[in-house]
């Protein structure tokens, strides 16, 4: 008998790097760099086996997959259609004969969102089925990472069986141990730059200074808007229609609630390191303060998961208040903080590696960019909707944690930030040949206000230009009405505001309007106008989808619902009818 009953004849340990030489090409389709950011990450951790690895869009091997390596497909959908770096990808696969794939190996990870659940995970289905009936093989079965719900969860879950497929599948047999014993007793660090000096390097953020800062809306509008200009850094630039990606900071009251429910001090200081990099993990590489933690690397306003929630019952030493948590429903609306406060047990109970497992790593936040660099070109301007209402839970207010860092900035106030480009089909030429259509509501005008400049900077009058701008009331949330209307008069544009507070003609939404001038409309559409909606896409923008296949049934004899609905999809696929919308 073997003196090791662990190592006993015949067992082998699992290896835990790949073949020397092993390969894998990680391909994204993204619009706004999420499923960019998740397919570099996996690369990590590819590249930590072993392999030597390639990030790059699914447009770069479009026709043309190779079959020597394993390709693992991270892609999003963008109303059903796959996004702008995904597209000759998607329609190659389409095309590809028979068998075209044999040899092939894949992977697929989808990113979606469940709210807009007619789409979901549409195009990365799509994908992992039409690489299948090709011939290639799956390396692990496609995942799907809801926005709405655990994503992180969901990408560890497929991070793990990514990893666990590659050591079976392209495992050396003879790499079985961890690796060679530390040369040295010390491990030295050297750092440089600030303390967010990580986490602007992972985003690639720089240093963005504001010059102005004012309210847009009334004093005590309900929703208040408010403007900011930010100076570029040297060098960089952008085009109309761009965004504006900028890492926030917790509001000082937040961070207390936080600190009091948690039940530490703020001036502790942590030393937080990682076995090796992860872009999932927190972007810190010198000691901070639990305040600057709180503050700038974590989020505190994201509601729990079933997981969270269980860790949270598990750690509580109070059995009442365990058991109240273990019961929870999944539907519960309390942020992290709130539930926290809600059961005092809890206070000091956890560590802070739990309190790290628990806290995700703080997000960017994106807003449209307002300006053109025609007008503008060392400056960005944005709109920013300022989020301050009744909080879910029923108690007290929630306030977004993006907008409530953004409308505090002041002139001479610094933010990190980056320009963030946007889709090529949502970019409105200032001398396009044919109408185009844009709508709006609130801070969705923001991209249109730049278009607008920049065709009443180039004179650009050929074809016509509607903007079709809905708000509460001309005389508290019109924004930037004074441009608007002189642009109106200029010719660069024919505005058509709706105020829901003060209906003019019975016309309280963009929607209603647009119905009431649907003769006018399907004229444009009948010379190809190209239709761009910017907004809240819960209620605005399924609004103006319902108008507008209401448009085609009336000026379509014979029309039905099913008819209007392939007809506003063909809009849609032929970059007609764009929408750059968010969940509210």
């Amino acid at each position: 008998m073997s003196p090791f009953p662990d190592q006993g004849v015949g067992a082998q340990e699992s290896p835990v790097r790949v073949r020397p030489g092993t390969r894998a090409l990680f391909l994204h389709g993204s619009n706004y760099g999420t499923c960019r950011g998740l397919a570099a990450q996996l690369a990590d951790e590819a590249a930590a086996l072993g392999c030597a690895t390639e990030v790059t869009p699914l447009d770069t091997y479009a026709g043309a997959l190779p079959t020597d390596r394993p390709v693992i497909v991270v892609a999003a959908s963008y109303n059903g259609q796959p996004t702008d770096d995904a597209r000759n990808f998607v329609t190659a696969l389409d095309e590809a004969p028979d068998g075209s794939l044999d040899g092939a190996v894949h992977a697929v990870l989808g990113v979606g969102d469940r709210n807009w659940a007619a789409t979901y995970q549409h195009v990365p289905t799509r994908i992992d089925d039409r690489l299948a009936a090709l011939g290639a093989e799956r390396l692990c079965e496609r995942a799907a990472a809801d926005a709405s719900g655990d994503l992180n969860a969901a990408v560890r879950t497929f991070t793990a069986s990514l990893r666990a497929a590659l050591l079976e599948r392209y495992g050396d047999p003879d790499a079985t141990d961890d690796g060679p014993a530390p040369t040295s007793a010390y491990e030295i660090r050297e750092i440089t730059g600030g303390p967010l000096g990580l986490a602007a390097e992972r985003h690639g953020l720089a240093p963005l200074t504001v010059t102005e800062a004012y309210d847009l809306t009334a004093a005590g509008h309900p929703r208040a808007k408010r403007f900011v200009r930010l100076a570029l850094p040297d060098g960089v630039t952008y085009r109309t229609g761009d965004h504006l990606t900028v890492l926030p900071a917790h509001e000082t009251a937040l961070v207390d609630r936080a600190l009091r429910a948690l039940g530490v001090a703020p001036d502790t200081v942590l030393d937080i390191r990682t076995g090796r990099p992860r872009r999932d993990a927190l972007a810190v590489d010198r000691p901070l303060t639990v305040r600057e933690l709180l503050t700038r690397h974590v989020e505190l306003q994201h509601r729990p998961t079933a997981g969270q929630v269980a860790v949270l019952a598990a750690a509580n030493p109070c059995p009442p208040e365990a058991a109240a948590l273990a019961a929870l429903p999944a539907d519960d609306p309390r942020t992290f903080v709130e539930l926290v406060e809600a059961h005092p047990a809890l206070r000091g109970a956890l560590s802070w590696g739990q309190l790290l497992d628990l806290l995700p790593p703080l997000r960017p936040r994106h807003y449209s960019v307002s300006s053109t660099p025609a007008v503008s070109p060392g400056h960005v301007d944005l709109m920013v909707s300022v989020l301050d209402a009744p909080a879910a839970s029923g108690s007290g207010r929630y306030r977004g944690t993006g907008s409530t860092h953004m409308a505090a900035l002041r002139p001479g106030d610094t933010v990190l930030g980056r320009i963030q480009p946007c889709r090529d089909v949502f970019r409105i030429r200032h001398d396009a040949p044919e109408p185009v259509v844009m709508i709006a509501a609130g801070t969705g005008l923001a991209p249109f206000r730049g278009a607008v400049a920049e065709r009443l900077h180039h004179a650009a009058a050929s074809a016509p230009a509607l903007l079709y701008f809905g708000c509460d009331h001309p005389d508290r949330d019109f924004l930037h009405a004074g441009e608007l209307r002189a642009a109106d008069t200029a010719g660069a544009l024919s505005l058509r505001p709706v105020f829901s507070g003060a209906p003019v003609d019975g016309h309280a939404f963009v929607q209603h309007r647009i119905a009431a001038e649907g003769d006018e409309l399907w004229t444009l559409l009948d010379s190809g106008a190209r239709v761009y909606v910017c907004g809240d896409g819960a209620r605005m923008a399924p609004g103006v989808r319902a108008a507008f296949r209401d448009l085609h049934r009336e000026h379509v004899p014979g029309a039905d619902a099913t008819a209007a609905e392939e007809w506003l999809a063909g809009l849609v696929a032929e970059g007609r009818y764009v929408e750059d919308v968010y969940g509210g």
